[in-house]
């Protein structure tokens, strides 16, 4: 009789939240409330996948907008919260939501320093090495590589395409 491997290496997956699940604003602007939150072609569909695959799903999202006084933590929570139970509908695990409600070089949780991917790291016992970052910014890719994660950047749209390519590696 053989042993079946009980222990299964957790594959973490990050995602940039603005420009990678929903759509972005106009520069400048936030989605400030879940009245204005879209989620962008395909983006369901790639988490799905990666759910079903085995990833789990982190997102990790600079929130500015709340240093700037244009929403509050209240706001971003109630977001995430939506957004996470309309992807829990569609068969989407979201392990954990990170978000960074600092302006420039306040913290070192916003990107592109990795804070938010070494916190989750810490909170769910990561291995890194086995990560990745999705993003759609040369920020995000600078967080994952000092996390010591693979980078993969997107342009707006294209999730559904990277899943099915990270699935398939």
């Amino acid at each position: 009789m053989q042993k079946q491997n009980l222990f299964k290496k957790v594959r973490a997956v990050f995602l940039d939240r603005d420009g990678v699940i929903n759509k972005k604003m106009a520069d400048g602007d936030y989605v400030k409330k879940w009245s204005e939150f879209q989620f962008l072609p395909g983006a369901i569909e790639a988490l799905r996948l990666l759910t079903q695959s085995g990833f789990e799903i982190f997102v990790v999202t600079n929130q500015r907008g709340i240093a700037r006084g244009l929403m509050s933590k209240v706001d971003v929570e109630d977001i995430h919260s939506r957004m996470c139970e309309e992807l829990r509908k569609n068969g989407v695990g979201v392990r954990a939501v990170y978000y960074c409600p600092h302006g420039y070089n306040e913290c070192e949780c916003r990107k592109p320093k990795p804070g938010m991917i070494l916190c989750a790291a810490r909170d769910y016992g990561l291995d890194l090495r086995e990560a990745v970052m999705i993003g759609d910014d040369e920020k995000d890719a600078q967080a994952a590589r000092v996390a010591g994660t693979k980078p993969i950047l997107i342009k707006e749209g294209e999730l559904l395409n990277a899943a099915k390519k990270l699935i398939h590696n």
